[in-house]
């Protein structure tokens, strides 16, 4: 990515390397992580358990792996997955949870600033997939308005909603919170397939947070209150972070999701099937993304009036910039919080109140998490 440098000396324009993330709105591709263990297929190892199995001896410790979950036999976690439904076929909570879909998958979030640190979220896509047990899948799919899932009244489901918002810094946890219209297709009527329509979910409330690789670290980590939302998991939660889910991000992972969602009754559920209205499903989600909020601002125009370089650059309110300043393109000089107005929709305006010198070359930093 290239970021404009801008030099006050009349006309003259230089380029240099854009190192700072940018306003606008962005849409990220989640992966949900799995371990990619060589035993993965045997069992899933983690910092101080196991997965869960059907014989789930606390409901308390319903998040991933706790030390005294039951081991979940390979077939029913081919992929190592790490994400996964829980599924109460009674409706009578606590350890009768006898399906724990180990989930693997894709999630599509398009993410827009509405104020400095807050996040609007509209999920646009996901497809999941997972074993029931070791012969049953059950794949889980977005539902939108006007898709088949959307159309047929019995399923009480409308497709509108998925969306939410992102608290976008430490001190509010990087928390994240969004509405799904979500439903299951399982093979326990021979059909797992996108068309096939088993149990809907309206509005369900996922929440957890997002937050930025590079502040999953014993020192970032401490300066936040975080945990697993919904309490499913009884131990050190950070703990759990640092020791099982971070080694195993790759390299290029930008931000880290986990959310979940409350142990709840479906809002349909096909006739025939194990599960049914009265059943209790509940979620956890682990995921990374690769991709980042980056979109660099495009050099508009550099004047001079009064005597004072003006600065205009592509961008909204919603944003907050730093610009740099240089007279020789060595040395640079940060100005954190500058003085910025919006002369119209979609372009930021910056007058330099303190250049003397007879040139100076200017670098504008987008601050995103």
């Amino acid at each position: 990515m290239n970021q404009p440098i801008f030099r006050t000396q009349l006309v003259a324009l230089c380029s240099a390397t854009l190192f700072a993330l940018a306003a606008g709105a962005a849409t990220l591709d989640f992966q949900l992580l799995t371990w990619n263990d060589a035993n993965a297929t045997a069992s899933l190892a983690s910092a101080v358990g196991r997965k869960p199995s059907a014989t789930m001896p606390n409901p308390s410790d319903w998040l991933v792996f706790t030390a005294d979950d039951a081991v979940l036999a390979a077939p029913n976690n081919p992929a190592g997955a790490v994400s996964h439904n829980f599924v109460d076929i009674t409706g009578g909570g606590g350890p009768g949870f006898n399906l724990a879909p180990s989930l693997t998958g894709t999630l599509e979030l398009r993410l827009e600033p509405v104020a400095e640190s807050e996040w609007a979220i509209a999920v646009t896509g996901l497809a999941y997939t997972g074993q029931a047990n070791a012969l049953q899948a059950m794949n889980q799919f977005l539902v939108t308005p006007g898709s088949p899932a959307a159309t047929h009244s019995p399923f009480n489901v409308d497709g509108q909603g998925n969306t939410g918002q992102w608290r976008a810094t430490a001190a509010d946890n990087w928390a994240i919170q969004y509405v799904l219209d979500f439903y299951f297709a399982t093979s326990a009527d021979g059909d797992p397939s996108p068309t096939d329509t088993d149990a809907t979910f309206n509005d369900k409330l996922q929440s957890g947070f997002l937050i930025p690789v590079s502040q999953l670290t014993t020192v970032g980590l401490g300066a936040v209150g975080l945990d697993d939302p919904l309490d499913f998991h009884s131990r050190d939660f950070k703990q759990y972070l640092l020791e099982a889910i971070v080694p195993r991000l790759p390299p290029d992972a930008t931000y880290l999701l986990v959310t979940q969602m409350a142990k709840i009754h479906p809002d349909y559920a096909e006739p025939g099937l194990p599960i049914t209205i009265n059943a209790l499903v509940g979620n956890t989600t682990i995921a990374f993304t690769t991709h980042t909020l980056a979109a660099p601002p495009e050099f508009l125009s550099l004047r001079v009036a009064d005597g004072r370089p003006v600065l205009r650059f592509t961008g909204g309110a919603a944003q907050a910039y730093e610009i740099l300043r240089s007279a020789d393109l060595r040395v640079w000089e940060t100005l954190t919080q500058p003085t910025l107005t919006y002369p119209e929709t979609g372009v930021v305006e910056w007058t330099d109140a303190g250049a003397h010198a007879d040139h100076a070359f200017y670098r504008v930093r987008t601050i995103t998490p």
